[in-house]
């Protein structure tokens, strides 16, 4: 844990001196250290991680870049990965074939492009990756999610080009990342989000709609289905569909992951003093909250959404233009999106656990390449986990 606890008292340190204080000298170099100690934690760790555990199982029937093509033919069928991904994996192993080499290659990859983008986009950088490291997001988009962490990156270097309605730039990023995930279909209609107008009328029209989705999601999805144009895709809406709550289980993910959303949208479709419009990334970050609702799986549209969303959240909390009628409001309304926060990810820490093995395994404690110790609890609850 030592490894974990000097990455917070640095990200503590960073956010008092450099946010709240505003000092300047020496930032860059203090963010370049911490981007270092996050990429060598991420890249030397050993065992750590949840899917991890299974690409690392497996590594041993991908392709090099002699055999990728025939692998794309053939040997592909079983994995129903997409190319991309595959000739990450190709090249990496081209040059070392030990997998521990490609996991250093992918951290190094992915936090370039993760703490680029932060400091592109915020002057709170220390106060962002605070957020992303403690509600968990930064080990569940490194350490978890390998392939779609990459179609991440992809938006986020697209994003740009986005955010100033460049389109072919766009659509250009967001086709790189769909062959990397499957999951990337949805930046295809990402902006069509752009169309809509947050306001509270709306919220509350969507929160009325979503219940008989809900209560009829089995007639819902089979008009869903009729979008998952790829064979990849049915296989995955086929199994994520078989997925069912108990009707608390409706009602505790729904307040937790929708509910909670509601008083920030209200409060923000009536005080936007941002120079960007924020409409889309808050209007499509609440609908595929609901959708998650209806089928189990459509939540993960939402991780090419959660850090631009921290990084506005971050930029609202520190921008003075926004007026609250008292200090408890602001916190109440700051509370509800940490709770919303911790829906995504760190409510695993209570509901997500096999027999006697906790989520928090997947994670903590911490090992390295240099001393290889494996832990039991983890490779326990994983096993239990891919039984599911």
């Amino acid at each position: 844990m030592l490894v974990y606890s000097t990455l917070l008292f640095l990200l503590i340190f960073g956010v008092f001196h450099f946010n709240y204080r505003k000092k300047t000298i020496l930032k860059g170099w203090y963010y370049f250290f911490v981007f270092l100690f996050f990429t060598l934690m991420t890249g030397l760790r050993y065992r750590v991680g949840g899917d991890a555990l299974a690409y690392e199982e497996y590594f041993y029937a991908f392709p090099d870049l002699d055999s990728y093509f025939s692998f794309m033919k053939k040997g592909n069928i079983s994995f129903g990965y997409q190319p991309l991904f595959v000739l990450f994996v190709a090249i990496c192993k081209s040059i070392n074939p030990d997998y521990y080499f490609y996991q250093f290659i992918h951290a190094v990859v992915t936090n370039i492009v993760l703490f680029w983008f932060i400091r592109k986009n915020t002057k709170f950088e220390f106060s962002t990756i605070l957020i992303l490291y403690l509600f968990l997001f930064y080990f569940y988009f490194t350490f978890d999610i390998q392939r779609e962490i990459l179609a991440v990156c992809c938006f986020l270097l697209g994003y740009k080009y986005f955010a100033k309605n460049k389109w072919f730039f766009y659509y250009l990023f967001a086709t790189i990342a769909f062959f990397f995930h499957i999951s990337a279909f949805f930046l295809m209609l990402l902006p069509f989000f752009k169309l809509i107008k947050l306001t509270r009328i709306f919220v509350v029209l969507t929160i009325i709609v979503s219940i008989p989705l809900i209560i009829g999601k089995v007639f819902f999805l089979e008009y869903l289905e009729l979008i998952l144009f790829t064979e990849a895709m049915q296989s995955k809406g086929e199994a994520y569909s078989k997925v069912e709550f108990s009707i608390s289980g409706v009602i505790f993910y729904y307040t937790i992951r929708v509910l909670t959303l509601i008083p920030f949208l209200f409060y923000y479709s009536k005080n936007k003093f941002e120079e960007k419009n924020y409409d889309w990334l808050l209007t499509a970050i609440f609908i595929v909250s609901i959708l998650s609702q209806v089928m189990v799986g459509s939540d993960r549209f939402n991780n090419y959404l959660y850090i631009p969303f921290v990084l506005f959240f971050v930029n609202f909390m520190f921008n003075k233009k926004y007026y609250f009628r008292t200090g408890i409001f602001k916190k109440t309304l700051i509370f509800t999106v940490y709770l919303f926060l911790f829906s995504v990810t760190g409510i695993k820490l209570l509901v997500g656990n096999f027999k006697n093995y906790y989520y928090y395994n997947v994670f903590f404690p911490y090992s390295s390449i240099l001393d290889k110790e494996e832990n039991p609890d983890r490779e326990k609850f994983m096993y239990y986990l891919w039984k599911q």
